[in-house]
Parts: structure tokens; C-alpha cells; sequence
């Protein structure tokens, strides 16, 4: 059995703020209040624990209008000052006019570690054709936020956008696992990884189910290779979000336990490779 110390996890998903510092996350102290406190780069290593952490994807969280582009650049201070992120995935306003999506894609892009953007709220897939150009364009990966309900929309828009990369953030972020809820996971996830440019990030199950048992992760991961198959599937960690349901080495356990049939190849490129390539770390 592999332990967790012989892994080496590139973490495609985690989250770093100075809320008294940087006003940036309104929606946390509504969402999560017990997480409004500062997670930086020293905190998040120390939690890991024993888990070899090789690099890191940072994921924008702020909610607060106009604060991304100062995220961005705090984002691209941190790393220089400690290495942390490995690379940025940024944000923009949806609502804008495209001209200013553009400006602002260009100003994240001063970044040598800027990867792309996701938005976490208020994008109408049917509108999203113009920002999905612009993304293939650059070269840039868009971070999708889907739950079951709205997975076929947002399907049918990144059928659209057949030049664009796109990642299917925390395993499509189910609404439980009572049955009824996994069959509609099930069947929306199922539309995005019939499209060969959609990759898989399994994360934020504990986020969505609230425990990192594994017997309760299994069904998730498991259909998520399934669907997407190794080679489009990679773990993040949602840290700190995730640590609400319990440790990290205890998630990474769970992760470790359900993929230890797959060869350690297979095993290495969901826990590093196959996100190093889709983020170009």
C-alpha cells in the first residue's frame, strides 16, 4: 500500500487570504464564517502534514466587485516571495463589457503564473460564447462552477467552445449522495466528460458532503475516473474549504485508499501529472 508520505501531490485547488488585511471576501463571512481568518502559504504547508506538497494551483475567491486584479497581484507577490502559487487561476466579471474582460485577462496575464479564470457566480452559459473565445485565444484554461442542476447548459456551452480548455471544478460539485442526488451528479457529469476538451479536478467533496470518509468519497471518485478516465482526472485539495469535514492528510488518505488498484503510474498522474500538464506548471 502506498503511504501518504511516498506521494508527491501538485494541489490543483486551494485558496489563500488576509481577510483583515485585504477586505476582498464578503461572501466568506456569509458562506463560512469560522474560515475568515488568514490561510497563507505557511499555514496551508503545515496543515498538509507529511503529504509532499510539490506545488499548488491557487483558485480566486474573492467576492468582492473590481477586488480580482489586486488579487491577482497579491497572488504574484506571494509566489515571489515564497514559491507559492505554482499558478493562478483568476476571475472576472462576467457582467462586463467584453472589451474590459479582455483588459482584465491581460492585466492577470502580467502574472508569469497566470493560468486562467473561473467565475464563481453569475455566468449565463448562453451568453459565455465571447469570454470562451476569448480564453482559447490566449491560450487560457476556464475553471467551470457546475452543479447538477445547470450541467447540461453549461455542457452545451463548452460544446460551443471547442477551442477553449476547460476544468470541471470539484467533481461537479454534487448536492449529496442520497440516491436521486447521485443519479443527477451522475448524469450531468456524464454530459461534460463526453467532451474530449473537459478535464475533471476531484475536489471539494467534503465541501459538498460534509465528511471525508472514504466509503462516502468512493462512489464520487470513482465515477468521475469512470466517466473522464485517468487521463482527465486530477485531485485539489480545496483547502482550506475542505477542512471544514476534516484533516488533510486525512483527505489525501481517502483519495490515496479509493485509486490504490491503479497503477503507479495512473496514480502519479492524478495526484501531480496530469494537472501539472493542464495548468503548464
Amino acid at each position: 500500500m502506498t503511504a501518504i508520505a511516498d506521494l508527491e501531490f501538485f494541489d490543483s485547488h486551494v485558496h489563500f487570504w488576509r481577510p483583515e488585511a485585504n477586505d476582498w471576501y464578503p461572501g466568506l463571512a456569509v458562506w463560512r464564517p469560522e474560515l475568515v481568518r488568514d490561510h497563507l502559504p505557511d499555514g496551508y504547508r503545515a496543515a498538509a502534514d507529511g503529504v509532499e506538497i510539490t506545488g499548488v494551483v491557487h483558485v480566486s475567491a474573492v467576492t468582492k466587485p473590481g477586488a480580482h486584479l489586486d488579487e491577482t497581484r497579491w497572488l504574484d507577490e506571494t509566489r515571489r516571495a515564497t514559491g507559492d502559487p505554482a499558478a493562478i487561476i483568476g476571475t472576472v466579471d462576467p457582467s462586463a463589457p467584453l472589451g474590459a474582460i479582455a483588459a482584465d485577462l491581460d492585466a492577470q496575464a502580467e502574472s508569469p503564473a497566470f493560468r486562467g479564470i473561473r467565475v464563481f457566480d453569475g455566468l449565463d452559459p448562453e451568453a459565455a460564447g465571447d469570454l470562451f473565445r476569448l480564453l482559447g485565444d490566449r491560450d487560457l484554461v476556464f475553471d467551470l462552477v457546475v452543479h447538477p442542476g445547470d450541467a447540461a447548459a453549461h455542457a452545451a456551452a463548452a460544446e460551443r467552445a471547442p477551442g477553449t480548455a476547460f476544468v470541471l471544478e470539484h467533481a461537479g460539485w454534487p448536492d449529496g449522495d442520497a440516491p436521486d442526488q447521485f443519479r443527477a451528479w451522475r448524469d450531468g457529469v456524464a454530459r461534460l466528460a463526453a467532451l474530449p476538451h473537459v478535464d475533471c479536478k476531484i475536489s471539494g467533496l467534503g465541501m459538498a458532503l460534509g465528511t471525508l470518509e472514504t466509503a462516502r468519497l468512493r462512489p464520487f471518485v470513482e465515477t468521475c475516473l469512470e466517466l473522464f478516465g485517468v487521463e482527465r482526472c486530477f485531485f485539489g485539495s480545496n483547502f482550506p474549504v475542505d477542512g471544514v469535514a476534516g484533516t488533510f492528510p486525512r483527505l489525501i488518505g481517502a483519495y490515496r485508499e479509493i485509486v490504490e488498484p491503479l497503477s503507479g503510474g495512473e496514480r502519479r498522474r492524478l495526484f501531480s501529472g496530469n494537472a501539472r500538464r493542464r495548468y503548464r506548471a
